[in-house]
């Protein structure tokens, strides 16, 4: 459930932060015949990301045997991917309330309600499938109570949001991104463990002979109430295989490098 919590109330915030902005400009501009621009934005946003769970879980419906394990193990690989580009994109944004407010400037002077409704619409999607392919691939991962936990994750982001623009309170959100990054992390390299799991069972990569590692199930079992928990949440396996161990340890300093090579790059730009 904290899995599925944290995920829609990242990706929750994130959206009605963006709508936030815009909507709030829109009002301090008098410029209100564009909202509608906005609010069937989000409704179409929504509504793709709907059709997308839906047309995800037929296919997965669909699959056996070693086709299924494969598809398993490439879910999650495409969510780790997602999670990963989320997290970068977040860490590489600066004023990003200046650069939305500019962009609804333009579109507004010139009448182009389109491009309004286009903004709000792929902003809200890409959430949406973010959202979707976590949930789903944590489902395989064995996470339980989701929905509950999606729920309250929304009403949790939906409230924090509507205090910051209803009342105007100044929040340190970057520190909120930051916090919810660091899980994140975990969350993405448990599933890159958990789908190159998935490669070995179904033969696409190899299994040693000195497989697992190590054994710690008589510690703790990832296969019992705490150790499921952890192994959703951060990838924890009692028995994990060198492939495993390699493509989780492999994950951080990938991302390390990444975020250093962002940072440079970054610097270079405003020079």
């Amino acid at each position: 459930m904290f899995s599925s919590f944290l995920i829609t109330f990242r990706e929750t915030l994130e959206a009605a932060i963006v709508i936030g902005i815009i909507l709030t400009f829109l009002s301090k501009t008098n410029q209100n015949i564009f909202k509608k621009f906005v609010w069937q934005g989000i409704g179409a946003g929504i509504g793709l990301s709907i059709v997308l769970a839906f047309i995800l879980d037929t296919f997965f419906g669909g699959f056996e045997g070693k086709t299924e394990e494969i598809f398993e193990g490439v879910l999650m690989l495409v969510t780790v991917g997602f999670l990963t580009w989320m997290i970068m994109w977040v860490h590489k944004q600066k004023d990003v309330a200046k650069r939305l407010k500019e962009k609804i400037a333009l579109h507004t002077k010139e009448g182009y309600g389109l491009g309004v409704f286009m903004l709000i619409a792929s902003s809200v999607f890409r959430e949406g499938v973010e959202t979707v392919l976590y949930l789903k691939a944590s489902s395989i991962a064995g996470a339980s109570n989701q929905l509950l936990g999606a729920i309250i994750g929304i009403i949790f982001a939906l409230t924090l949001s509507y205090i910051l623009f209803r009342w105007a309170i100044k929040t340190n959100l970057s520190l909120v991104f930051n916090i919810t990054s660091i899980f994140l992390l975990f969350f993405a390299a448990g599933l890159l463990a958990h789908g190159v799991h998935e490669f070995q069972e179904a033969g696409v990569l190899p299994i040693f002979s000195f497989d697992p590692i190590f054994n710690i199930s008589h510690i703790l079992d990832h296969k019992s109430t705490l150790g499921s928990m952890l192994r959703v949440v951060f990838g924890y396996s009692s028995r994990p295989t060198l492939f495993e161990l390699i493509s989780y340890g492999s994950y951080f300093i990938f991302i390390f490098w990444l975020q250093k090579v962002t940072d440079q790059t970054l610097v270079k730009r405003s020079v």
